[in-house]
């Protein structure tokens, strides 16, 4: 008798593991076809030193600032990271390249294609994108197909925008705000 209700309660659960299994695996085609969405994280260089010069360094706030983002990416996956290749676009993503292992790519803020570029060579990835007060705007413009976002002030710098671009075209763009708090006119 023993052997029989053995025999059943195993069979009851190899029933109930292919039970599952079906429910499971005819379901699984939907999942494997989800939009492949790219995401794109725009922000602008944190805060720079007022030297007269073109190219300054980040002041200890954008130091700081600096580290808050790399704080804040601390456990997304990045595959990418693009700056121009100014000083302070530079010391505002190294943290975050460092924590993350990973290059700086730079880019020139007028290169005609670079979001294609991008899109096409992290398709369903997350890249970080670091620019200017009207480079990153210009950006989340671009990807938005309308002019939905104005240059930054000259002060701001706690902007950061996050671009989900769906394999369709289709793109939402969140804008918010991150570490210390800057004047936004």
């Amino acid at each position: 008798m023993k052997r029989i209700v053995k025999k059943k309660g195993k069979l009851f659960l190899l029933f109930i593991i292919i039970v599952c299994f079906g429910l499971i695996i005819p379901g699984y085609g939907s999942y494997t076809n989800l939009d492949s969405a790219t995401t794109l994280i725009l922000v602008r260089h944190a805060e720079k030193v007022k030297d007269g010069s073109d190219n300054p360094m980040l002041t200890p706030e954008g130091e700081a600032r600096a580290n808050e983002l790399m704080y804040i990416l601390k456990h997304v996956e990045l595959d990418a990271i693009y700056s121009t290749p100014y000083k302070r676009t530079q010391q505002t993503v190294l943290p975050t390249a460092e924590d993350k292992n990973l290059k700086i790519q730079n880019y020139k803020p007028d290169e005609k294609g670079f979001l294609e570029k991008v899109l096409n060579s992290h398709s369903g990835g997350v890249v970080l994108i670091v620019g200017h007060s009207n480079t990153i705007p210009a950006l989340a413009n671009e990807l938005a197909g309308r002019e939905d976002y104005d240059d930054l002030n000259d002060a701001t710098y706690d902007n950061l925008f996050i671009a989900h671009v769906h394999s369709n075209g289709q793109t939402n763009i969140i804008r918010m705000r991150f570490g210390a708090h800057t004047p936004e006119k």
